[in-house]
């Protein structure tokens, strides 16, 4: 009788951490598909970036989109 209880108390403990498992594995999996989001976005936010940084129309077609308050046929001039 004792060793059914043994048995079954190991079984019960050793069923838990294989749950516990799955989900640590699950949760992972989750963590690291973030990252990799996370750094594409990263990625394409450097290149824009950068992009702006080296082509003058590039940051002036930047400063169009984002203000909103300026027309389409006038020029932006960057001062640095």
């Amino acid at each position: 009788m004792v060793i059914l209880t043994i048995s079954a108390l190991s079984y019960s403990a050793y069923s838990r951490a294989r749950e516990q498992e799955r989900e640590a594995r699950n949760s992972y999996n989750e963590t690291s598909e973030r990252v990799e989001n996370v750094k594409s976005i990263n990625k394409q936010i450097k290149d824009q970036t950068t992009r702006i940084r080296l082509n003058p129309e590039a940051a002036a077609q930047a400063a169009q989109n984002q203000s909103r308050m300026i027309r389409r046929n006038e020029v932006v001039v960057s001062l640095r």
